[in-house]
């Protein structure tokens, strides 16, 4: 965030672009309704979770949780949009990425 201003992607749901877009808008509508749940229910998730946590405490899991579940996760906007683009951009200027990226986010 430094070097940029903008966020480091840590992950992204994908779609295949083969698939209709009305079919791409209604998984991205059902996965945001999920993420919605569990941002509205965020006790119940850290407690959920807890199983999995390897021996973290609740306040430990919720935090990690939080890296990974927030507002850029239910919708990236504007900025969570321009910072994918960036990172995948400097992968492929360092040669990480040999392909051009053409990027498509479902609206």
């Amino acid at each position: 965030m430094r070097e940029t201003g903008l966020p480091l992607p840590l992950g992204g749901n994908v779609v295949r672009k083969d698939i209709a877009p009305a079919i791409r808008h209604d998984l991205s509508e059902i996965i945001r309704e999920s993420i919605d749940y569990g941002l509205t229910h965020r006790d119940e998730a850290v407690r959920h979770s807890l199983a999995h946590a390897r021996g973290m405490s609740a306040k430990l899991t919720s935090k990690f949780i939080g890296m990974y579940v927030n507002e850029f996760t239910r919708d990236y906007g504007e900025t969570g949009r321009a910072a994918i683009r960036k990172f995948l951009t400097d992968a492929r200027d360092k040669g990480y990425i040999d392909v051009p990226i053409e990027l498509e986010f479902v609206e």
